[in-house]
Protein backbone atom coordinates (compact mmCIF):
# COMPACT_ATOMS: atom_id res chain seq x y z
CA UNK A 1 0.00 0.00 0.00
CA UNK A 2 1.39 3.46 -0.92
CA UNK A 3 2.42 5.54 1.61
CA UNK A 4 -0.16 8.27 1.48
CA UNK A 5 -2.89 5.49 1.53
CA UNK A 6 -1.06 4.01 4.97
CA UNK A 7 -1.03 8.23 6.54
CA UNK A 8 -4.63 9.14 5.76
CA UNK A 9 -6.30 5.40 6.69
CA UNK A 10 -4.04 6.21 9.94
CA UNK A 11 -5.54 9.83 10.23
CA UNK A 12 -9.07 8.21 9.76
CA UNK A 13 -8.84 5.42 12.06
CA UNK A 14 -7.71 8.30 14.49
CA UNK A 15 -3.78 6.31 14.93
CA UNK A 16 -0.93 7.91 14.66
CA UNK A 17 0.89 7.99 11.06
CA UNK A 18 4.80 8.43 10.16
CA UNK A 19 3.54 11.84 9.51
CA UNK A 20 0.54 14.04 9.44
CA UNK A 21 -1.28 13.44 6.16
CA UNK A 22 -1.98 16.27 3.39
CA UNK A 23 -5.54 16.85 1.69
CA UNK A 24 -6.37 19.01 -0.95
CA UNK A 25 -8.82 20.35 -2.67
CA UNK A 26 -8.04 22.51 -5.14
CA UNK A 27 -10.84 23.80 -7.91
CA UNK A 28 -9.14 26.68 -9.62
CA UNK A 29 -8.01 26.33 -12.97
CA UNK A 30 -5.21 29.21 -12.47
CA UNK A 31 -3.65 27.24 -10.10
CA UNK A 32 -3.94 24.14 -12.06
CA UNK A 33 -2.13 25.51 -15.05
CA UNK A 34 0.69 26.58 -13.34
CA UNK A 35 1.44 23.64 -10.99
CA UNK A 36 0.77 21.62 -14.32
CA UNK A 37 2.95 24.30 -16.62
CA UNK A 38 0.05 24.50 -18.97
CA UNK A 39 -1.10 27.18 -20.84
CA UNK A 40 -4.95 28.56 -20.17
CA UNK A 41 -7.34 28.50 -22.63
CA UNK A 42 -8.78 31.83 -23.13
CA UNK A 43 -12.34 30.49 -22.39
CA UNK A 44 -13.18 33.74 -20.08
CA UNK A 45 -12.69 35.65 -23.16
CA UNK A 46 -15.58 33.85 -24.49
CA UNK A 47 -17.93 35.64 -22.08
CA UNK A 48 -16.37 38.86 -21.06
CA UNK A 49 -16.36 40.08 -24.88
CA UNK A 50 -20.12 41.96 -24.99
CA UNK A 51 -20.22 40.56 -28.83
CA UNK A 52 -19.26 36.91 -28.75
CA UNK A 53 -21.54 36.78 -25.49
CA UNK A 54 -24.60 37.79 -27.95
CA UNK A 55 -23.54 34.99 -30.18
CA UNK A 56 -23.29 32.45 -27.46
CA UNK A 57 -26.62 33.65 -26.07
CA UNK A 58 -28.77 32.93 -29.35
CA UNK A 59 -26.54 29.76 -29.75
CA UNK A 60 -27.24 28.07 -26.30
CA UNK A 61 -30.75 29.02 -26.42
CA UNK A 62 -31.78 27.10 -29.84
CA UNK A 63 -33.47 24.04 -28.58
CA UNK A 64 -31.32 21.56 -30.72
CA UNK A 65 -28.19 22.67 -29.13
CA UNK A 66 -26.87 19.90 -27.41
CA UNK A 67 -24.49 20.72 -24.98
CA UNK A 68 -23.73 17.24 -23.30
CA UNK A 69 -20.92 16.21 -25.18
CA UNK A 70 -18.35 19.77 -24.83
CA UNK A 71 -19.75 20.51 -21.17
CA UNK A 72 -18.65 16.61 -20.78
CA UNK A 73 -15.51 16.63 -22.13
CA UNK A 74 -14.25 19.63 -20.40
CA UNK A 75 -15.14 18.51 -16.94
CA UNK A 76 -13.08 14.90 -17.72
CA UNK A 77 -10.13 17.63 -18.73
CA UNK A 78 -10.55 19.40 -15.82
CA UNK A 79 -10.88 16.33 -13.29
CA UNK A 80 -8.20 14.85 -14.67
CA UNK A 81 -5.86 17.77 -14.60
CA UNK A 82 -7.29 18.82 -11.22
CA UNK A 83 -5.82 15.50 -10.22
CA UNK A 84 -2.68 15.72 -11.86
CA UNK A 85 -2.04 19.12 -9.70
CA UNK A 86 -2.11 17.64 -6.26
CA UNK A 87 -0.13 14.51 -7.42
CA UNK A 88 2.06 16.78 -8.68
CA UNK A 89 2.30 19.38 -5.78
CA UNK A 90 3.10 15.97 -3.28
CA UNK A 91 -0.43 15.51 -1.67
CA UNK A 92 -1.06 12.95 0.03
CA UNK A 93 -4.68 13.42 -0.34
CA UNK A 94 -7.25 14.96 -2.64
CA UNK A 95 -10.89 15.76 -3.16
CA UNK A 96 -11.84 15.27 -6.63
CA UNK A 97 -15.17 15.87 -8.35
CA UNK A 98 -16.40 14.92 -11.70
CA UNK A 99 -19.70 16.49 -12.54
CA UNK A 100 -20.88 16.39 -15.92
CA UNK A 101 -23.92 18.27 -14.79
CA UNK A 102 -23.87 22.02 -16.28
CA UNK A 103 -26.20 23.06 -19.05
CA UNK A 104 -25.48 27.25 -20.19
CA UNK A 105 -28.85 29.15 -20.62
CA UNK A 106 -26.60 32.05 -21.54
CA UNK A 107 -23.40 33.44 -21.54
CA UNK A 108 -24.57 34.53 -17.83
CA UNK A 109 -26.75 31.83 -16.31
CA UNK A 110 -25.91 27.64 -16.04
CA UNK A 111 -28.55 25.57 -14.51
CA UNK A 112 -27.50 21.91 -13.43
CA UNK A 113 -29.22 18.49 -14.27
CA UNK A 114 -30.52 18.91 -10.21
CA UNK A 115 -33.02 22.01 -10.71
CA UNK A 116 -30.56 24.41 -9.48
CA UNK A 117 -29.39 28.41 -11.70
CA UNK A 118 -25.97 29.62 -11.03
CA UNK A 119 -24.35 32.77 -12.23
CA UNK A 120 -21.28 32.15 -14.55
CA UNK A 121 -18.34 33.87 -12.62
CA UNK A 122 -14.85 34.25 -14.14
CA UNK A 123 -11.67 34.49 -12.12
CA UNK A 124 -9.61 36.80 -12.77
CA UNK A 125 -7.06 35.46 -14.97
CA UNK A 126 -8.63 34.41 -17.86
CA UNK A 127 -10.67 31.37 -16.75
CA UNK A 128 -14.61 30.41 -15.64
CA UNK A 129 -14.25 30.15 -11.89
CA UNK A 130 -16.82 27.99 -9.73
CA UNK A 131 -20.92 29.13 -10.20
CA UNK A 132 -22.03 31.20 -7.62
CA UNK A 133 -25.71 29.40 -6.82
CA UNK A 134 -28.84 31.82 -7.95
CA UNK A 135 -32.36 30.34 -7.52
CA UNK A 136 -33.86 26.72 -7.65
CA UNK A 137 -36.38 26.04 -10.42
CA UNK A 138 -38.43 23.30 -8.36
CA UNK A 139 -41.19 24.86 -6.41
CA UNK A 140 -43.81 22.34 -5.83
CA UNK A 141 -44.31 18.45 -5.69
CA UNK A 142 -45.31 18.91 -9.70
CA UNK A 143 -42.48 20.55 -10.66
CA UNK A 144 -40.66 17.62 -9.10
CA UNK A 145 -42.47 14.99 -10.47
CA UNK A 146 -42.36 16.65 -14.26
CA UNK A 147 -38.14 17.71 -13.71
CA UNK A 148 -36.39 14.95 -16.37
CA UNK A 149 -34.04 12.67 -13.89
CA UNK A 150 -33.02 11.00 -16.97
CA UNK A 151 -29.63 12.76 -16.98
CA UNK A 152 -28.97 12.20 -13.20
CA UNK A 153 -29.93 8.32 -13.43
CA UNK A 154 -26.71 8.50 -15.80
CA UNK A 155 -24.32 10.13 -13.51
CA UNK A 156 -23.33 6.60 -11.60
CA UNK A 157 -21.87 5.19 -14.74
CA UNK A 158 -20.22 8.39 -15.86
CA UNK A 159 -18.42 8.71 -12.78
CA UNK A 160 -17.70 4.81 -13.13
CA UNK A 161 -15.75 5.77 -15.85
CA UNK A 162 -13.57 8.78 -15.10
CA UNK A 163 -13.06 7.62 -11.77
CA UNK A 164 -11.61 4.20 -12.95
CA UNK A 165 -9.34 6.69 -15.07
CA UNK A 166 -8.41 8.46 -12.44
CA UNK A 167 -7.58 5.73 -9.66
CA UNK A 168 -5.78 4.18 -12.40
CA UNK A 169 -3.35 6.92 -13.16
CA UNK A 170 -2.83 8.08 -9.88
CA UNK A 171 -4.55 6.19 -7.10
CA UNK A 172 -0.42 4.49 -6.18
CA UNK A 173 0.09 8.20 -5.47
CA UNK A 174 -3.01 9.82 -3.81
CA UNK A 175 -6.02 8.55 -1.69
CA UNK A 176 -8.35 10.12 -3.65
CA UNK A 177 -11.77 11.35 -2.20
CA UNK A 178 -14.20 11.44 -5.36
CA UNK A 179 -17.11 13.13 -4.53
CA UNK A 180 -20.93 14.05 -5.85
CA UNK A 181 -22.37 17.60 -6.31
CA UNK A 182 -23.92 18.16 -3.41
CA UNK A 183 -24.82 16.46 -0.55
CA UNK A 184 -28.67 16.09 0.36
CA UNK A 185 -29.90 18.86 2.01
CA UNK A 186 -28.26 21.54 -0.73
CA UNK A 187 -29.81 18.97 -3.18
CA UNK A 188 -33.07 19.29 -1.27
CA UNK A 189 -32.99 23.08 -0.81
CA UNK A 190 -31.10 24.45 -3.42
CA UNK A 191 -33.44 23.71 -6.40
CA UNK A 192 -36.73 25.50 -4.41
CA UNK A 193 -34.60 28.17 -2.92
CA UNK A 194 -33.98 28.28 1.58
CA UNK A 195 -37.67 30.16 2.35
CA UNK A 196 -39.48 28.04 0.02
CA UNK A 197 -37.46 24.78 1.34
CA UNK A 198 -38.60 26.11 4.90
CA UNK A 199 -42.15 26.56 4.80
CA UNK A 200 -42.62 23.00 2.67
CA UNK A 201 -40.72 21.28 5.88
CA UNK A 202 -43.70 22.21 7.61
CA UNK A 203 -46.41 22.28 4.79
CA UNK A 204 -45.45 19.52 2.15
CA UNK A 205 -43.01 17.42 4.44
CA UNK A 206 -43.55 14.10 2.37
CA UNK A 207 -43.03 15.67 -0.76
CA UNK A 208 -39.43 17.21 0.72
CA UNK A 209 -38.74 13.23 2.40
CA UNK A 210 -39.56 12.00 -1.58
CA UNK A 211 -36.90 14.45 -2.66
CA UNK A 212 -34.59 13.10 0.03
CA UNK A 213 -35.24 9.07 -0.62
CA UNK A 214 -34.36 9.56 -4.47
CA UNK A 215 -31.44 11.31 -3.72
CA UNK A 216 -30.63 8.86 -1.38
CA UNK A 217 -30.90 5.76 -3.79
CA UNK A 218 -28.84 7.89 -6.05
CA UNK A 219 -26.11 8.39 -4.14
CA UNK A 220 -25.54 4.67 -2.77
CA UNK A 221 -25.46 3.60 -6.74
CA UNK A 222 -22.84 6.41 -6.64
CA UNK A 223 -21.30 4.63 -4.02
CA UNK A 224 -21.39 1.67 -5.93
CA UNK A 225 -20.51 3.00 -8.90
CA UNK A 226 -16.71 4.60 -6.43
CA UNK A 227 -16.21 1.26 -5.23
CA UNK A 228 -16.33 -0.01 -8.33
CA UNK A 229 -13.61 2.05 -9.83
CA UNK A 230 -11.62 1.58 -7.19
CA UNK A 231 -11.13 4.32 -4.80
CA UNK A 232 -10.83 4.35 -1.39
CA UNK A 233 -12.93 7.00 0.06
CA UNK A 234 -15.73 9.48 -0.45
CA UNK A 235 -16.42 13.29 0.17
CA UNK A 236 -19.55 14.08 1.29
CA UNK A 237 -19.98 17.57 0.66
CA UNK A 238 -23.10 19.50 2.44
CA UNK A 239 -22.91 23.17 3.61
CA UNK A 240 -25.28 22.59 6.85
CA UNK A 241 -23.92 25.89 9.04
CA UNK A 242 -23.70 29.60 8.55
CA UNK A 243 -21.01 31.07 10.57
CA UNK A 244 -23.11 31.35 12.82
CA UNK A 245 -23.82 28.26 13.43
CA UNK A 246 -26.39 25.73 11.45
CA UNK A 247 -28.61 26.42 9.06
CA UNK A 248 -31.57 24.50 10.58
CA UNK A 249 -32.51 23.18 14.06
CA UNK A 250 -30.05 20.27 14.60
CA UNK A 251 -33.51 18.49 15.36
CA UNK A 252 -34.55 18.89 12.76
CA UNK A 253 -31.47 17.93 10.40
CA UNK A 254 -32.04 14.76 12.71
CA UNK A 255 -35.69 14.41 11.64
CA UNK A 256 -35.09 14.94 8.05
CA UNK A 257 -31.74 13.54 6.85
CA UNK A 258 -30.42 11.41 10.20
CA UNK A 259 -31.44 8.18 8.71
CA UNK A 260 -30.76 8.91 5.18
CA UNK A 261 -26.84 9.65 6.08
CA UNK A 262 -26.60 6.89 8.43
CA UNK A 263 -27.14 4.67 4.91
CA UNK A 264 -24.94 6.48 3.29
CA UNK A 265 -22.43 5.48 5.39
CA UNK A 266 -23.35 2.22 6.23
CA UNK A 267 -22.86 1.81 2.53
CA UNK A 268 -20.00 3.06 2.13
CA UNK A 269 -18.73 0.94 4.74
CA UNK A 270 -20.00 -2.29 3.63
CA UNK A 271 -17.98 -1.26 0.30
CA UNK A 272 -14.69 -0.50 2.06
CA UNK A 273 -14.80 3.08 1.48
CA UNK A 274 -13.70 5.56 4.20
CA UNK A 275 -16.74 8.31 4.09
CA UNK A 276 -16.21 11.98 4.81
CA UNK A 277 -18.45 15.23 5.40
CA UNK A 278 -17.33 18.94 4.41
CA UNK A 279 -19.79 21.42 5.74
CA UNK A 280 -18.03 25.38 5.68
CA UNK A 281 -19.67 27.41 8.67
CA UNK A 282 -19.43 27.16 12.45
CA UNK A 283 -19.98 23.15 13.05
CA UNK A 284 -19.39 23.01 16.61
CA UNK A 285 -22.96 22.11 17.80
CA UNK A 286 -23.41 19.41 14.54
CA UNK A 287 -20.10 17.59 15.41
CA UNK A 288 -21.17 14.88 17.81
CA UNK A 289 -24.46 14.04 15.43
CA UNK A 290 -21.62 13.75 12.06
CA UNK A 291 -20.07 10.85 14.33
CA UNK A 292 -23.30 9.38 15.29
CA UNK A 293 -24.54 8.93 11.96
CA UNK A 294 -21.45 7.21 10.57
CA UNK A 295 -18.90 9.82 9.08
CA UNK A 296 -15.37 8.46 9.75
CA UNK A 297 -14.00 12.26 9.69
CA UNK A 298 -14.87 15.90 9.05
CA UNK A 299 -13.98 18.69 7.20
CA UNK A 300 -13.76 22.55 6.52
CA UNK A 301 -13.85 23.43 10.58
CA UNK A 302 -13.19 27.23 9.08
CA UNK A 303 -11.53 29.62 11.65
CA UNK A 304 -13.09 32.69 9.68
CA UNK A 305 -16.06 31.03 11.51
CA UNK A 306 -14.77 30.60 14.52
CA UNK A 307 -13.63 27.03 14.68
CA UNK A 308 -10.58 26.52 16.50
CA UNK A 309 -8.60 22.83 15.90
CA UNK A 310 -8.49 22.40 19.67
CA UNK A 311 -11.75 22.87 20.75
CA UNK A 312 -13.41 20.57 17.69
CA UNK A 313 -9.89 18.11 19.00
CA UNK A 314 -11.37 18.23 22.81
CA UNK A 315 -15.17 17.83 21.59
CA UNK A 316 -14.85 15.22 19.22
CA UNK A 317 -11.53 14.14 18.13
CA UNK A 318 -12.11 10.35 19.54
CA UNK A 319 -14.52 9.98 17.21
CA UNK A 320 -14.22 12.20 14.28
CA UNK A 321 -10.66 12.43 11.87
CA UNK A 322 -10.43 16.55 11.74
CA UNK A 323 -9.03 17.66 8.56
CA UNK A 324 -8.69 21.13 7.14
CA UNK A 325 -8.55 23.95 9.30
CA UNK A 326 -6.01 26.03 7.05
CA UNK A 327 -7.77 29.72 6.46
CA UNK A 328 -8.07 29.91 2.04
CA UNK A 329 -8.52 33.83 2.90
CA UNK A 330 -4.78 34.90 3.93
CA UNK A 331 -2.82 32.33 4.68
CA UNK A 332 -2.93 30.47 1.58
CA UNK A 333 -3.29 33.78 -0.63
CA UNK A 334 -1.34 36.54 0.84
CA UNK A 335 0.87 35.43 4.00
CA UNK A 336 4.37 35.33 4.55
CA UNK A 337 6.14 32.23 4.36
CA UNK A 338 6.68 32.42 8.34
CA UNK A 339 3.12 33.41 8.88
CA UNK A 340 2.12 29.95 6.68
CA UNK A 341 4.67 27.68 8.69
CA UNK A 342 3.14 29.41 12.28
CA UNK A 343 -0.61 28.25 11.31
CA UNK A 344 0.89 24.95 10.00
CA UNK A 345 2.72 24.35 13.26
CA UNK A 346 -0.14 25.71 15.61
CA UNK A 347 -2.65 23.22 13.45
CA UNK A 348 -0.34 20.49 13.81
CA UNK A 349 -0.19 20.81 18.23
CA UNK A 350 -3.03 21.35 18.26
CA UNK A 351 -4.95 18.36 16.57
CA UNK A 352 -2.37 16.06 15.75
CA UNK A 353 -0.59 14.98 18.39
CA UNK A 354 -2.74 11.81 19.31
CA UNK A 355 -3.05 11.59 15.71
CA UNK A 356 -6.96 11.81 13.85
CA UNK A 357 -5.72 15.04 11.62
CA UNK A 358 -5.54 15.35 8.02
CA UNK A 359 -3.98 19.38 6.99
CA UNK A 360 -5.13 20.89 4.37
CA UNK A 361 -7.25 24.33 3.19
CA UNK A 362 -10.57 24.58 4.53
CA UNK A 363 -12.13 25.21 0.63
CA UNK A 364 -10.90 26.60 -2.33
CA UNK A 365 -10.24 30.66 -3.22
CA UNK A 366 -9.70 31.93 -6.47
CA UNK A 367 -6.58 34.08 -4.57
CA UNK A 368 -5.04 31.16 -3.32
CA UNK A 369 -1.46 30.93 -5.03
CA UNK A 370 0.52 27.88 -5.80
CA UNK A 371 3.87 29.40 -3.85
CA UNK A 372 1.62 29.07 -0.27
CA UNK A 373 0.32 25.73 -0.77
CA UNK A 374 3.92 24.66 -1.37
CA UNK A 375 4.53 26.93 1.93
CA UNK A 376 2.08 24.46 3.49
CA UNK A 377 3.37 21.21 2.07
CA UNK A 378 7.13 22.03 3.15
CA UNK A 379 5.52 22.94 6.62
CA UNK A 380 4.16 19.50 7.28
CA UNK A 381 7.37 18.14 6.51
CA UNK A 382 8.91 20.55 9.08
CA UNK A 383 6.33 19.68 11.62
CA UNK A 384 4.52 16.78 11.08
CA UNK A 385 6.83 13.99 11.72
CA UNK A 386 5.90 11.31 14.86
CA UNK A 387 6.61 11.79 17.35
CA UNK A 388 5.96 15.74 17.25
CA UNK A 389 7.82 18.39 19.24
CA UNK A 390 6.52 21.56 20.50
Amino acid sequence: MPAAHDRILAALELRKPDRVPTFDLMQEYANIYEILRKKPLPIAFLFSNPYIAKIMDKVVAQPWVDQSRPVDKAMKDYTYDRTAASAKMGYDSAWVGYHPVWRYLSSKVVRDIYGRCWDVTLDGKGNVGTPMYRRGLISSPSDWKDWNKKDLLCLPEKNYRMFSLVQKDFGNRLFVFATFTGGLFELTWQCMGFEPFCVAIRREKEFIRRMIGFYTDLYCIMLEAFAEAGVPGVMYPNDMAYRSGPMLNPKVFEELYGESLRRLTGTAHALDLKIVIHSCGNVYSLLPWFADCGFDGVHALEPTAGVELAQAKEIIGDRLCLIGNIDVTHILVSATKEEVFETVHRAIQDAGKAGGYILGPTNSHPGMTVRNLRWMVEAVEKYGRYPLTG
